[in-house]
């Protein structure tokens, strides 16, 4: 059973009674009235005696799903939101023309796409194409009020979006169509109700879809990372499947088309184990937000730090699966066949947004047949069948390339000449030149005037490594003290190995190497993993002095890494600032203060600051109010988004 979901099959003030979607080789049913799919109605129906749902039983009786492991650290405090006043209202305009209702209601097709937020009207039509979402996401609410589908996805109501929005204002509505359109608000279901249950360490920088990172001040506890505590880029609704129904299919140029099961994949191909960190392309996207002159990044999520992790993955080479379905794998890993007709390998999911549309990315076919290249099928994580955050039960691992084109959950694996296709491949993860802004170009996307020869797709991504421990705005109990420890993480893309790493405490006027750590052993060019480094700095004389004076002495902590290509770590943002807020690597400063007054070791948070979210960017401020990512912003939206959970969450 795969549980998809239909946005617009869930308003359930417009849409009754059961219909039936097919697409590609799989087909679902939904119920519209009752707002859930078939697969958990039925969970809800057929509970027992006790109480207990078919799903629940499931997880009790045969093991076939887990629940969430019990929490291996301590909750981190809770966050206070400050929703901002008007942070969202669109300004007066008498200057505009008042438009019915009935003439905004007529442009909802590609030709003309007008929409309604709080009274205001916009002509939104040139977006089409430059929407992160994708055009049909656009036609779904074109012609329509914007807060419904704004109330699903929180990241619209942090102010920026409505203050770019205003720049293509063509009316307003009348006070009488205003009432209107606010007392027949539509109401959806939620299609990520049965969404795991995570870890409260876990920090969601979105909910809808789930973009999770770690607190990074534990990263350093572990050198594999907790499944749990493992960070999650879900780009859409986490779907629940049935392993015994799960089925892969590998088709494309050069090969017979094969499907394969769960099982098929298990017992048909030797077990490969690789160990490596993935992280998002996105990470830090927050350090390149409201920044350079206030430049905004206009796609979601905006990670803060802590989008990378790492995990031992096992499950089949991919060349070995392609190889069973006819490719010389050995001949074109050796460069002596180079057939034009493939040069990539596309992956696609199960997970499908409100339209259908399907999660997808690619690789090089290069890397996929390679042989030291550990590109697997993957169906465990840390000795454990995958959590369903991360793609259960098969997903893509694609050592030292970026999280995005690891595919999750996975559906069909292509071989092509082409790319994929997927907006999140053509259009989410682009390295654009410092010049390139969303306003202007990505948000027209028009491919005449927008160079895309000139923004690379990312795979492997730079070197880069970050300070964890102190943690960020903390106070340092140094109290008979003569030194101090600092610790973090550091990785390269592309499997290099990173050679050094240079701590500063003084901003980096200074650096002096770390002690680095490293307890697995991987070849040149196979360095998949992170490296762990750790820096004793002995207190200098003169904070010494001024501590002794019961000063408190701040610090900013920061470290560069050199990886085997002797690339390192840029000062600053400046030089590649760019509008997808992509392969972040500027020093990332912490602030920390050393208090004589307090124990030694004892790590306490700052009392004079208060956070906005469990990690915090480069230097320990937001540049711009954080508000949860828009989720806790608008006074109007302070809900609970996860108020609905279905049986299907408990599995983990």
């Amino acid at each position: 059973r795969h549980h998809c979901r239909t946005l617009s099959a869930l308003v359930s003030s417009t849409i009754r009674g059961e219909q039936q979607h097919a697409g590609g080789d799989h087909a679902f049913k939904y119920s519209a009235a009752a707002g859930l799919s078939l697969g958990i109605a039925s969970a809800l129906l057929m509970s027992n005696s006790n109480g207990i749902t078919r799903a629940e039983a499931d997880v009790t009786s045969n093991g076939k799903y887990r629940t969430l492991p019990p929490q291996k650290y301590a909750s981190p405090p809770a966050i206070k939101p400050h929703p901002i006043e008007g942070v969202n209202d669109p300004p007066q305009r008498p200057d505009l023309p008042t438009i019915p209702l009935e003439e905004v209601e007529e442009h909802c097709d590609e030709e003309s796409m007008w929409f309604m937020f709080r009274g205001a009207v916009y002509d939104l039509t040139f977006f089409k194409n430059g929407h992160p979402g994708g055009t049909p996401r656009l036609l779904m609410a074109a012609g329509q009020d914007l807060e419904p589908y704004w109330e699903v996805y929180r990241q619209h109501f942090r102010g920026h979006i409505v203050e770019w929005m205003e720049k293509h204002r063509i009316g307003n509505l009348s006070p009488e169509d205003k009432a209107k359109v606010e007392a027949n608000k539509m109401q959806f279901g939620d299609m990520y109700e049965s969404d795991p249950v995570r870890d409260p360490n876990l920090l969601g920088c979105t909910q809808k879809p789930w973009c999770g990172e770690p607190r990074i001040d534990l990263l350093t506890n572990d050198y594999i990372t907790p499944n749990e505590l493992f960070y999650v880029r879900n780009h859409l609704a986490v779907p629940d499947i049935d392993p015994d129904e799960y089925v892969l299919i590998v088709k494309g140029k050069g090969i017979k088309k094969h499907k394969f099961t769960l099982n098929d994949l298990k017992t048909k191909f030797p077990k490969h184990e690789v160990v490596t960190t993935l992280q998002c392309a996105g990470n830090r996207r927050e350090d390149l937000h409201g920044v350079e002159g206030d430049r905004k990044i206009f796609i979601a999520p905006h990670w803060v730090i802590g989008a990378m992790s790492t995990a031992k993955w096992g499950g089949v080479k991919m060349r070995d699966v392609l190889q069973h379905c006819g490719m010389d794998v050995d001949a074109m890993a050796l460069g002596e066949k180079t057939p034009k007709n493939i040069k990539h390998l596309q992956f696609e999911g199960y997970d499908t947004d409100e339209t259908g549309l399907c999660y997808g990315g690619s690789i090089p076919i290069d890397k996929a047949v390679d042989g030291l290249g550990d590109a697997i099928f993957a169906f465990e994580m840390n000795g454990e069948p995958l959590p369903r955050d991360h793609g259960f039960p098969v997903r893509a691992i694609a050592p030292g390339h970026a999280g995005a084109r690891q595919c999750k959950w996975l559906h069909k694996v292509i071989v092509s000449d082409k790319e994929s296709q997927k907006p999140w491949q053509q259009k989410s993860y682009r390295g654009f030149a410092p010049d390139i802004n969303f306003e202007e170009h990505l948000s027209h996307w028009d491919p005449e005037t927008l160079r895309l020869d000139q923004a690379p797709i990312v795979q492997e991504m730079p070197v880069t490594s970050f300070v964890c421990n102190p943690p960020q705005n903390s106070v340092v109990g140094v109290k008979g003290a003569t030194e101090f420890t600092v610790k973090g993480v550091a990785w390269s893309g592309g499997g290099k190995k990173i050679e050094r790493v240079d701590v500063s405490i003084d901003g980096g006027k200074t650096f002096t190497a770390a002690e680095l750590y490293k307890p697995i052993e991987q070849r040149r060019n196979r360095h998949w993993a992170w490296t762990h480094f750790s820096k004793t700095f002995p207190i200098p004389k003169e904070i010494q002095e001024r501590i002794k004076k019961g000063e408190k002495v701040k610090l900013d902590i920061c470290s560069k890494a050199m990886d085997s290509n002797f690339n390192l770590q840029p000062e600053t943002v400046g030089p590649y600032w760019n509008a997808r807020g992509v392969c972040i690597n500027h020093w990332y400063h912490v602030e920390t203060t050393l208090d004589a007054t307090r124990p030694k070791g004892e790590i306490e948070h700052a009392s004079n600051v208060e956070d906005e979210f469990g990690n915090t960017p480069t230097g320990g401020k937001f540049p711009i109010p954080w508000g949860e990512h828009g989720w806790k912003s608008d006074p109007k939206h302070q809900t609970d988004p996860r108020e609905v959970i279905a049986p299907e969450a408990r599995h983990f």
